[in-house]
């Protein structure tokens, strides 16, 4: 007999089905597509949104929990934070 089932597969939002307007006009336009485990968006090691073809975008960033899917714990706002830092480094470099 089971009293409890838990499940600890953490938040699941599938960006397809997003109920953000700019999240799927972005998915549903091919400039960015949903990442291996349909957590958020496919982003790369430097934040660049992947589009539907695999190609980074060069003006295209997401940070926070739309990248879980690449950095899996984004949650906390000093981890925010430290990827906001690298990411604006990154622009400022360019």
């Amino acid at each position: 007999m089971v009293d409890r089932v838990y499940d600890c597969g953490g938040v699941s939002v599938d960006v397809e089905q997003s109920s953000n307007p700019l999240v799927r006009s972005l998915v549903d336009r091919g400039q960015a597509r949903p990442d291996r485990m349909h957590i958020g968006l496919d982003v790369d090691i430097g934040c660049a949104v992947i589009d539907r073809t695999g190609s980074p975008a060069s003006r295209l960033f997401a940070v926070g929990p739309l990248t879980r899917g690449t950095f899996f714990e984004i949650e906390a706002i000093p981890d925010i934070r430290v990827q906001c830092a690298g990411l604006a480094a990154r622009l400022l470099n360019a």
